[in-house]
């Protein structure tokens, strides 16, 4: 059995993506390599949609604002120790200047080690995940790639796709022409606005929905040391 079987009903995209997301850096890799030799269209879409520090860093100053100013200053300071003075200056720039010396200031004090610069670091990105599922982050406009179709497993095993839209493209002019016309007797046309409406909540409650997945899988692997320990 390949390693993918497992994975390919439906929300085991997601369960898989969280596997590699809480993997470190080298196993991640191997992973995404065991992957792509089975389906390289699942390897694509797998790494396109992994939420890293790196893609957090990239994303607009009015988001990051978002997410470091709701984040522990010493969790903040520890995932970015180590980084060079222009690129914090420029994470940070958009911070309350009270808040932004807070973390400049536990930024000289603490020496965190690799090990705990990486929690810290995926604290960060567990709690964007729950930013996104709050709806405090809005991937459609944060970060469209990181969107996840909610049929996306059927897709991917049908041979991959191009496009990460859920809902099917609006028909072209000539298609509407060719179209049979509406009777009156027909049901009343729901106005495009609307519609356009609604594609966005599906996107947004499916979003929501993976956060919450993912949030309760990071819960039960707590629980499950918590046990060990005791």
């Amino acid at each position: 059995m390949g390693m993918l079987d497992r994975y390919k009903k439906k929300g085991g995209f997601f369960q898989l993506l969280q596997l590699l997301e809480t993997s470190p850096m080298a196993k991640r890799e191997q992973f995404l390599g065991l992957i792509a030799g089975e389906s390289p269209a699942w390897e694509d879409a797998l790494r396109k949609r992994i939420l890293t520090i790196d893609k957090v860093y990239s994303w607009d100053q009015q988001y990051l604002v978002e997410i470091f100013s709701r984040l522990p200053p010493l969790t903040l300071a520890n995932a970015l120790h180590g980084m060079e003075t222009e690129k914090v200056e420029g994470l940070l720039g958009t911070l309350p200047p009270i808040s932004k010396r807070k973390i400049t200031d536990l930024l000289l004090d603490s020496n965190p080690n690799a090990g705990e610069k990486a929690t810290c670091i995926s604290k960060i990105l567990t709690e964007v995940r729950g930013f996104i599922a709050q709806g405090i982050l809005k991937l459609e406009k944060v970060d469209p790639e990181l969107l996840i179709p909610e049929n996306i497993e059927e897709m991917l095993n049908a041979g991959g796709f191009t496009t990460p839209l859920v809902f099917e493209a609006e028909p072209t002019k000539k298609e509407a022409k060719s179209a049979t016309p509406v009777s009156e007797s027909s049901e009343p046309m729901v106005p495009q606005q609307e519609v356009d409406f609604f594609k966005r909540k599906v996107n947004q409650l499916v979003s929501e929905l993976n956060a919450l997945k993912h949030e309760n899988t990071v819960l039960k692997d707590k629980l499950a040391q918590i046990k060990k320990i005791a």
